[in-house]
Parts: structure tokens; C-alpha cells; sequence
């Protein structure tokens, strides 16, 4: 049996990622590059559960070598790929997937190191992913299975969380400091579970009436948990989606926290403003869903700072129904308007996006402290530039889809201290600012506070 194309390609792209290059850009080459839509599957999950999991299998990695642990490089790359199949993946034969192991070692790294892959990968498989008369254990078997090669790290809850769950430590470790151990394992579960495609519904449009035209469509949904939130039964493939979006105008993707969160930020909209700013605004979701909550006659402008981002902004303004929007190519940090221009400003900053790692396998690997800190000052830039703008009486609507209170509540804390023009603007319940919790919102992490320029 020959080394399988379609794992040659899953290594090389990993490979490519682990030399520094994007994920998203390496796997989309791959993609095109296969024509078999089951192939695409196969080297999509190959790939991305690989990258999501590899601190879990970095740990069987050692457990399995303690005499001869690889070092970072092609090596373990191909183990972890190796392991992703034998561990992580139910349609791939045990043997089969150490077979491959051996040819893609021999494509790829020399003869020389077959004997040490298969004789990792068949310990593994003896002690995991078999059972004595070969039959090959269920997922829930499997699993049991594996958490006992844990256990040895639960003596610091740190160490587990972050072999276990597939996190970095001193990630880890912010959010236990943050939220308590509880809540720090329940988001690192979280961010690994599998990202359903959520829809919403722009105003005026039934939300009844369109999860109809879905199911007809072929893409059956149900009720999110935020008003106007479609939840997609099955992640369709990229063909159908561009073409459900087509012919659905009066729909857009976006997460059902994101969906709650715009529309509590919306909610505190000055109630006389006629002009609003979005400032950061690709790819236009939220300004195209915004702008469907506008009062008639008031104006929306969406801006970003890179010719590509505004592309983006341009083809949600041209395909969505509703109220159109204005276009601005600008720098936040020194936006091109007069100060008093707008009466409410959403500024939904570049953070660490670490309330959104579910969808970025690999962002968890590229993250740093020096990234959040980096992020966490822009952002108070952005926020004081943002508040110049508001007219006296209009309202900042703040937002990031960060769980690190360096960029959240701390930039707000910031801003109401090195200025005395603003105050919250608390919603009916007295709430001005709130965070949710990936696990708790069903969704995707965020933060959001409601600020006002005083009269």
C-alpha cells in the first residue's frame, strides 16, 4: 500500500503551519487542490483535529517515548497526525492508520525512523485503540482509555487542563485566575467542540418563514437562542452555502452570541441619533444587522482600514436586503471625521480573540501575552478615538470578542478615567456592561459595555 495522497497533503500543510505559516490560507490551498468532495472532508479533519488536539497528543507523544521524546519538528508532526487518526477520528482503521504512519515516514523522513513510529503508534494502539480480540473500542471506550494516560498530571490542574483539553498553559492559567477552575475547564471543552453554522434573520423578514426557504433549500435549521438566530442541523458544504446566500438576502452568518450581543448593544443606540459609526466593521455582519434596526432616515456608515476588509464590507452592503450603508476606507486611530459627528459609534475592536478560538484551531498556538497586551492598548486608542466623535448625549457601544479583562473591562476602566465626559448607559435591568461566556451563551465568547457622552 502507497503512501495515501490525501495524508501526504495533510502533512505537508502541517508542516507549513508549524513553520509559522496561516492555517486557513495552507488548507484552502490544499483544498483546491483535491477534486473529491470526501476527500476534502477527510483532509479537512485530518488537519484541523490535528492542530486542535496536538497538546493532547504531544502528551501521548512523551508518555509512549520517555527514552527518545522528539523534538518539535517533522517528526512529531507526523505523530500527532498519526495519533489524530488512531485517537480522534472513528472512520479511519486502527491499522490502517499505522500503516500510513510508516509510509508517509518513509516519504517524507527516511527509512531510518519507521521502526520508532510504529513501534510508538502500535503501544498506543495496544493500550487505546484496541481490544484484546481486535475489535476496536467505541468513542466513549476509547476515550475512557486515554484519560487514564492523564492522570498523572491532575497532581496540578493547570498541567491537565491544558494536556487534556489541548490549551495552552499560561492560557490556561489566566482563565483560572479569571474565572475559577470551574468555568476555565468548561471553556477550554468548549473551544473544542464543533462550530455549527448559525444564521440571522434581518429584519423585517419572518424568521419562520425563512428557516422554510433553508429547509427547502436543503439546509434544515431551528430556533437559536438569540430572536432572529436559525441554527443549521448540518454544516452545509461551501457550494450550497454560497448559493443559499444568493438567493437569501434577508439572511447573514453570524454566531448566536454575536447575534445577542448586537442586538443588546443596538438597544442602546442614542434614541435621537441620525448618524452611526461602525467603526471596525468588516465583514459587515454586524453593521448589515445594525442597520436593519435603524429608525428610518438615520444613517449608517461602515468602516475599516484595509482596501480588502471594505471588499468585504462591499459584498455584504450589495447582497443583503434592507437599509443600505455608507462605505469609509480609514484608520480607527485617526479616523477622517470631525469630532461631534456621530450620534453613536459601535466599535467592535481587533482583540486576541480568545472568545472565538473554537473556530481558529490554531489561534491558541499563535497567541502570546505580549499579543493581548499589544491588542488591549490599541483598543484604548480606538475606544478614545471613538468617543471624540460622539456627539454630546450620543452613546459608545464597545465591544470584543475577548475574554481577557486587559482588553475588556480594563480599556472601559481606562477610558472613564483619563476622560470625564463619559458615563454608562445602563438597559432597563441597570446593566451597562456584560460578558459571555462561551459555554453559558452557546456561542462564542464576547464582552460589551454601553458608555454615553455626557450632555
Amino acid at each position: 500500500m502507497r503512501a495515501d495522497p490525501v495524508r501526504l497533503e495533510a502533512l505537508a500543510i502541517l508542516t507549513a503551519v508549524a513553520d509559522g505559516q496561516p492555517l486557513d490560507r495552507c488548507l484552502t490551498a490544499g483544498l483546491d487542490r483535491l477534486g473529491d468532495t470526501r476527500d476534502k472532508a477527510f483532509l479537512a479533519e485530518l488537519v484541523r483535529g490535528t492542530v486542535q488536539w496536538q497538546a493532547r497528543y504531544d502528551h501521548v507523544i512523551d508518555q509512549f517515548s520517555r527514552k527518545r521524546r522528539p523534538d518539535p519538528g517533522p517528526l512529531r508532526t507526523l505523530l500527532r497526525l498519526s495519533l489524530h487518526q488512531l485517537l480522534g477520528m472513528d472512520g479511519v482503521p486502527a491499522y490502517a492508520a499505522v500503516h500510513q504512519a510508516g509510509q508517509l515516514c518513509r516519504r517524507r523522513l527516511g527509512v531510518r525512523q519507521v521502526a520508532f513510529v510504529n513501534g510508538l503508534l502500535q503501544a498506543v494502539r495496544r493500550k487505546v485503540a484496541a481490544d484484546p480480540d481486535s475489535r476496536p473500542p467505541d468513542a466513549a471506550e476509547r476515550t475512557a482509555r486515554l484519560s487514564r494516560e492523564f492522570e498523572t498530571l491532575k497532581r496540578d490542574h493547570a498541567d491537565w487542563l491544558a494536556a487534556w483539553h489541548s490549551h495552552p498553559r499560561w492560557l490556561v492559567e489566566r482563565w483560572i485566575e479569571n474565572y475559577g477552575a470551574e468555568q476555565a475547564e468548561a471553556i477550554c471543552a468548549w473551544n473544542n467542540r464543533p462550530v455549527p453554522l448559525v444564521f440571522h434573520v434581518l429584519a423585517p423578514f419572518d424568521p419562520a418563514a425563512a428557516a422554510s426557504l433553508l429547509a427547502a433549500a436543503g439546509c434544515p435549521v431551528t430556533a437559536g437562542p438569540a430572536a432572529g438566530a436559525l441554527v443549521a442541523a448540518e454544516r452545509p458544504g461551501r457550494a450550497l452555502l454560497t448559493e443559499i446566500l444568493t438567493a437569501s438576502p434577508h439572511l447573514i452568518v453570524q454566531d448566536a452570541t454575536v447575534q445577542a450581543a448586537t442586538a443588546w448593544l443596538a438597544d442602546g443606540l442614542a434614541p435621537r441619533a441620525e448618524s452611526v459609526l461602525d467603526m471596525c466593521a468588516a465583514p459587515g455582519g454586524k453593521s448589515a444587522h445594525l442597520a436593519a434596526r435603524l429608525a428610518d432616515g438615520r444613517r449608517l456608515v461602515a468602516m475599516d482600514h484595509r482596501p480588502e476588509r471594505v471588499a468585504l464590507l462591499r459584498t455584504t452592503r450589495d447582497r443583503v436586503s434592507g437599509p443600505s450603508f455608507d462605505l469609509v476606507l480609514a484608520d480607527g486611530a485617526r479616523p477622517p471625521f470631525a469630532a461631534a459627528t456621530f450620534g453613536s459609534v459601535l466599535l467592535d475592536g481587533p482583540c486576541s480573540g480568545t472568545g472565538v478560538l473554537r473556530h481558529h484551531p490554531d489561534g491558541r498556538w499563535r497567541l502570546t501575552r505580549e499579543v493581548i497586551d499589544r491588542r488591549a492598548a490599541f483598543l484604548g486608542v480606538l475606544a478614545n478615538r471613538a468617543a471624540d466623535l460622539l456627539v454630546p448625549g450620543g452613546r459608545l457601544m464597545y465591544g470584543t470578542c475577548s475574554l481577557e479583562p486587559e482588553e475588556n473591562e480594563q480599556v472601559v476602566a481606562a477610558l472613564r478615567d483619563q476622560r470625564d465626559d463619559l458615563e454608562p448607559a445602563p438597559d432597563a435591568q441597570g446593566i451597562w456592561q456584560r460578558t459571555w461566556l462561551p459555554h453559558e451563551a452557546v456561542g462564542d465568547g464576547f464582552f460589551a459595555a454601553r458608555l454615553q457622552k455626557k450632555e
